[in-house]
């Protein structure tokens, strides 16, 4: 029998600190944000709607002219907003089959985007970090 445990931890930052995570959730926003307009804007055009992979190789890109500013913080707080929304879509298209069949009842959420008022955002980090 495999168990998997979780653990909530709560970090005591210091100023320095605490501006580097709210930068890591603000780009995380931002890249969440920006797939969703490409997403939607995509799909407008072709009738079909880009993967986080793509996306992720088109952020690559503008990140050099366009978005400078995405350097100060780590790759992977993107890349986890970017499947965050890919899995935002999978979640959707699978209730509007459910509500087809009848065995959704609710409302059907759409993706939408994130605001910087609604407060202080998260970011997910993968590999191992040290705090």
């Amino acid at each position: 029998m495999k168990v998997t445990r979780g653990y909530k931890t709560e970090l005591d930052l210091n100023n320095k600190q605490r501006t580097a995570c709210l930068k890591h959730a603000g780009c995380a926003r931002f890249a969440y944000n920006w797939g969703l307009a490409c997403s939607q804007e995509a799909y407008r055009a072709t009738g079909k709607r880009p993967t986080a992979i793509d996306l992720h190789k088109e952020l690559n890109a503008l990140k050099k002219t366009d978005y400078p500013w995405m350097y100060e913080v780590s790759k992977c707080a993107m890349q986890e907003a970017l499947r965050d929304l890919e899995k935002a879509y999978k979640n959707f298209f699978r209730r509007v089959e459910l509500k087809k069949q009848g065995k959704w009842k609710g409302k059907l959420g759409f993706p939408t985007f994130k605001k910087k008022s609604k407060g202080i955002g998260s970011f997910r980090l993968t590999g191992s970090i040290k705090v």
